[in-house]
């Protein structure tokens, strides 16, 4: 399998949260497998879930400091597709039509619109398709790096 993957802000965040090392652990080798081969694909809209994510005032994983320069290497390191009028449109029909959040609706958008047919997440319905998107949850037991 040589596409592109597009990878949603959990799987990132994870590789900061050592409350489950075994998680942990996954997401790192997922991600870095993904950059190296140049497979990993990020948008602006996981950046800034990241930074909120991960320097969130209840439990920060990150300083802003250290979470600004983790998303300065992932915007150098992954290929960055942009959010654009037509994705927030798709966006939008996929609430409706598939009763999605809006802010997973614009990650299937994202996807969807730049031909990247699978996305990397723990948020979807792991196994699942959607108009030909592929879920896959790249942290659970039976997942194979490929």
């Amino acid at each position: 399998m040589n596409g592109r993957v597009f990878i949603d802000t959990n799987i990132l965040v994870y590789i900061y949260d050592s409350l489950d090392t075994v998680k942990q652990n996954r997401a790192i080798t997922v991600v870095d497998h993904l950059i190296q081969t140049t497979r990993a694909v990020i948008s602006p809209q996981v950046m800034g879930e990241f930074f909120l994510a991960t320097t969130r005032p209840k439990r920060p994983l990150l300083s802003s400091d250290e979470a600004i320069t983790r998303m300065r290497n992932y915007l150098a390191a992954c290929q960055v597709v942009t959010i654009t009028e037509l994705i927030v449109l798709e966006a939008m029909r996929g609430v409706k039509t598939h009763h999605l959040s809006y802010w997973d609706a614009q990650i299937w958008a994202t996807a969807r619109l730049n031909q990247i047919i699978e996305v990397y997440s723990e948020d979807f319905n792991s196994g699942g398709s959607l108009e030909g998107i592929c879920f896959i949850n790249p942290l659970t037991d039976n997942f194979i790096l490929s």
